[in-house]
C-alpha cells in the first residue's frame, strides 16, 4: 500500500507516538556501503571459507567464487531495483512484504534478524579468538570470552552514538584489511618461492569431484557474498538513497569479488595443481602459504588483518539488524520503541540496546556453554541456510514485482535475471543439506523450518498498520535544505524529518527550503 492511500489521521498517529523515519539522509553513498562491506566481511571470509571448498572443488576454488560471484550480481540487480522502488530501513521485511504481504515479510524480516543476531556473535567471536592467538604468541595463553565481550561493548558504543562514526569505521577498517592482504599476497606471488603464475585454478578439471565439487564450493562462494545488500537498510539515513543506496551495494560487491579472485586465485597457484587435499586440510590456509613465501611475521600480520575484519563485520551486523527491526517497527509487526529515534544521536537506540544484549547471550551461552570452534560453526550453518533461503524468497518477489506485475516494463532482464537468481540459490541450499552434514551440523536445517514455522504462525495473528512508502519524501530530505514539516501538528516537540506538513494532502511531497 502507498502512502497515498493512508489516511493523514494515521500518518499523525504514527508520528506523535515517536516512531520516525531515520536519520534524515546525512550519509554519503561511501559511507552507507560501510554496512555492505562490513557484512561481507571479505578478509575474515577468505581466512575461513576457502578450506572448506577446497575439500571438494580441489585447487579449481577460483571458479566457484567466480560463479559464485556471477550468481550474487544477480541477486545484486533484484536488490537494487527493489532499493529504488522502496528505499528504507526493512530491507529483506520491506521486499517480501511489498510482493507478497505481511505474513511472508514478518516472516523473511524476523528469521533474517535473527541470522544477525547470530552473526554477531560469530564475526565478534572469530575476531576475539584471533587476537587471543596473536597474544599467546608472544603473552601466554588469553581466553577469547573477556575480548568478545570488550569488542560488543565497543560495538554497542559506537552504534549507539550515530551511524555515522560506526560506518565510517567499518570502511576504513575492512578496505584497509582488504588493501593490507592484498598486498601481502602480491608480494607472496611476485617472492622467489612462488611456483609462477597460471590459468589451472579456473580449469574444471582441477576439482576433487568435478562439477560436483565446483558446486559445493559454491557454497562458501554464496556465503562469503552474503551481507552485500546490508547499505540497502540505510535507506532513510542516505541522501538520494534511489541512486545512494544502488552505488553503495554494486561498489561493495564488486570489490569483494575482484578481492576473492585474487586472494583464492593466489592460493591456489602456492598450493599447486594438485595442492586441493592440502588447502583442505589446513585449519588457518592464509597463515600455511605465507608462512611458507614470506615467514611467519607476515602470516601474524594477515591473523590481524582477520581480527579487524571480525570486529568490523560484528559492528557492522548491529548496524544492519537494528535497521531491518526498526522497518518492521513502522509497520507495527515489532514493538513501538525499536522505530524510535534517540533525539540527539538520531539513532535507534532501543533496537541497538536489544541487539547487542540479544547477541552477547547467544554468543556467552553457545561459546562457553560449546566451545568458540561450535559458536562459530554451528550458527555459520544456520546463518547460510537462512541467508540463501531469504535471498531466494526476494528473488522470488522480485519476478511477481518487476516482470509479472509489470514494474519491468516488458523487459526481459525483469523476468529473466531473478529466475537465475533463483535458481542458482535454491541448487547451494539443496547442496548446503545434502549429503547431510555431520551432528550438530545437521540439526540446523530443522532449526531454520522449525523456527520458519512459528514465524508464520506468528506472523499471520499480528495485526500491521498501513505500509507507509517514505520513498518520494526521502528526496525532500537532503543536508542542504530545512527538514520537511512533520505531520505532528505545530505544537508537538516532535518533529520527525521526510514526512509531509499536516495540511498537505497525504502523499504530496511538502515543501522545501534551501
Amino acid at each position: 500500500m502507498a502512502l497515498g492511500s493512508t489516511s493523514a489521521a494515521e500518518a499523525r498517529d504514527l508520528a506523535s507516538e515517536g516512531a520516525t523515519p531515520l536519520g534524515g539522509g546525512r550519509l554519503t553513498a561511501f559511507e552507507a556501503s560501510g554496512v555492505s562491506v562490513a557484512g561481507l566481511a571479505p578478509t575474515m571470509a577468505m581466512a575461513l571459507g576457502t578450506s572448506f571448498a577446497a575439500s571438494e572443488a580441489g585447487d579449481a576454488v577460483p571458479l566457484c567464487y567466480l560463479l559464485a560471484a556471477v550468481g550474487s550480481l544477480a541477486l545484486a540487480y533484484v536488490i537494487v531495483r527493489f532499493a529504488r522502488l522502496r528505499p528504507g530501513s526493512g530491507l529483506a521485511f520491506t521486499y517480501v512484504d511489498n510482493a507478497f504481504g505481511k505474513t511472508p515479510g514478518f516472516t523473511a524480516g524476523a528469521i533474517y534478524s535473527l541470522s544477525w543476531l547470530f552473526g554477531i556473535a560469530v564475526t565478534l567471536a572469530i575476531s576475539a579468538v584471533a587476537i587471543s592467538s596473536i597474544v599467546a604468541e608472544y603473552h601466554g595463553n588469553v581466553s577469547w570470552f573477556p575480548i568478545f565481550l570488550a569488542e560488543m561493548v565497543i560495538a554497542f558504543g559506537l552504534n549507539y552514538v550515530g551511524v555515522k562514526p560506526s560506518v565510517r569505521l567499518q570502511v576504513i577498517a575492512e578496505v584497509g584489511s582488504m588493501l593490507a592482504v592484498t598486498a601481502i599476497f602480491a608480494a607472496a606471488l611476485a617472492s622467489s618461492r612462488s611456483p609462477g603464475l597460471s590459468l589451472h585454478p579456473f580449469n574444471p578439471a582441477g576439482a576433487t569431484k568435478g562439477w560436483g565439487g565446483i558446486g559445493f564450493g559454491m557454497i562458501y562462494g554464496f556465503s562469503g557474498f552474503a551481507g552485500f545488500e546490508g547499505a540497502a537498510a540505510l535507506g532513510f539515513e542516505t541522501r538520494d538513497p534511489r541512486r545512494g543506496i544502488p552505488r553503495a551495494i554494486l561498489w561493495s560487491l564488486v570489490g569483494a569479488a575482484v578481492f576473492y579472485l585474487f586472494v583464492t586465485y593466489a592460493l591456489a597457484i602456492a598450493y599447486g595443481a594438485k595442492g586441493g587435499a592440502s588447502w583442505a586440510g589446513a585449519a588457518a590456509p592464509l597463515a600455511v602459504i605465507l608462512t611458507r613465501l614470506m615467514g611467519p611475521n607476515w602470516a601474524s600480520a594477515v591473523e590481524a588483518m582477520v581480527a579487524l575484519s571480525g570486529f568490523s563485520a560484528g559492528l557492522g551486523l548491529v548496524t544492519l539488524s537494528t535497521r531491518v527491526l526498526h522497518g518492521m517497527s513502522l509497520r507495527g509487526l515489532m514493538p513501538r520503541a525499536l522505530s524510535r529515534e534517540h533525539r540527539r544521536f538520531r539513532t535507534p537506540s532501543y533496537g541497538v540496546v536489544l541487539v547487542c544484549v540479544v547477541a552477547a547471550i547467544l554468543g556467552s551461552a553457545l561459546g562457553l556453554s560449546q566451545g568458540s570452534n561450535t559458536l562459530i560453526g554451528f550458527t555459520s550453518a544456520f546463518n547460510t541456510l537462512v541467508l540463501i533461503a531469504v535471498y531466494a524468497v526476494i528473488a522470488a518477489g522480485a519476478f511477481a514485482v518487476f516482470g509479472v506485475r509489470g514494474r519491468g516494463r516488458g523487459r526481459w532482464h525483469a523476468f529473466v535475471i531473478p529466475v537465475v537468481a533463483f535458481g542458482l540459490l535454491a541448487y547451494a541450499f539443496y547442496a548446503s543439506v545434502i549429503p547431510v552434514p555431520a551432528f550438530p551440523y545437521n540439526l540446523a536445517p530443522y532449526l531454520v523450518l522449525g523456527v520458519t514455522v512459528i514465524l508464520l504462525i506468528v506472523g499471520a495473528r499480528l495485526r500491521a498498520r498501513p505500509d507507509l512508502d517514505f520513498g518520494d519524501l526521502l528526496a525532500e530530505a537532503s543536508p542542504d535544505r530545512q527538514p520537511v514539516t512533520s505531520l505532528v501538528p505545530s505544537n508537538s516537540s516532535k518533529q520527525p524529518d521526510c514526512w509531509t506538513r499536516p495540511d498537505a494532502p497525504v502523499g504530496s511531497r511538502g515543501p522545501s527550503s534551501s
